[in-house]
C-alpha cells in the first residue's frame, strides 16, 4: 500500500503542531487560580480538558497562544483593525497590544497571546480584565 505524497506533508505538519500544542499548554498551566481571581476578581476554575480556559460559559476566558508568531503581530493587529471597527490600541502591555471584538491580542517574547475575555460588561471593562491576566501570564516567562 503507498502513501500519497501529499497525506505524508499533511501527516508531518500535522505532527509539528504537537509540541506548539504542548508548548501553549504549558505557558496556561504556569496561570494559578488564585492569579486569575486576583486578575478578575472572581473565583473561576480552570477547564478540567483545556489548561487555557477558566470558567464557563459567559463567564470566562479563554487564552490562544500563538507560538512564534510574535514577529508577524504587525500583521495579525492590521487585520483584526480591518475586520472589527472596534479595534483599538492597549497601553500598559507592550507597545502593540490590540483589543478588537471580546479579545486582547499581546505580543510577548516572540509569540502572539491572545485573551478572548467573556467577563465584564463592557469594552472599557473587558479590556481592563484582560489586560490583567495577560499581565499575569506574562510575568511567568
Amino acid at each position: 500500500m503507498k502513501i500519497s505524497k501529499m497525506f505524508f506533508r499533511a501527516f508531518v505538519f500535522a505532527l509539528s503542531l504537537f509540541p506548539a500544542a504542548d508548548y501553549a499548554q504549558n505557558v496556561c498551566a504556569k496561570l494559578s487560580e488564585a492569579e486569575v481571581a486576583a486578575a478578575v476578581g472572581a473565583q473561576l476554575k480552570r477547564s478540567p480538558t483545556d489548561p487555557c480556559r477558566f470558567g464557563h460559559a459567559f463567564k470566562s476566558f479563554s487564552i490562544i497562544v500563538h507560538v512564534g508568531d510574535g514577529p508577524r503581530f504587525g500583521d495579525y493587529a492590521a487585520h483584526a483593525r480591518q475586520e472589527f471597527k472596534d479595534a483599538r490600541p492597549v497601553a500598559g502591555i507592550g507597545s502593540d497590544a490590540i483589543f478588537f471584538g471580546s479579545n486582547l491580542a499581546v505580543k510577548a517574547k516572540g509569540d502572539v497571546i491572545v485573551i478572548q475575555m467573556l467577563l465584564g460588561s463592557s469594552p472599557a471593562e473587558k479590556i481592563a480584565l484582560a489586560k490583567a491576566v495577560a499581565l499575569k501570564l506574562i510575568a511567568h516567562d
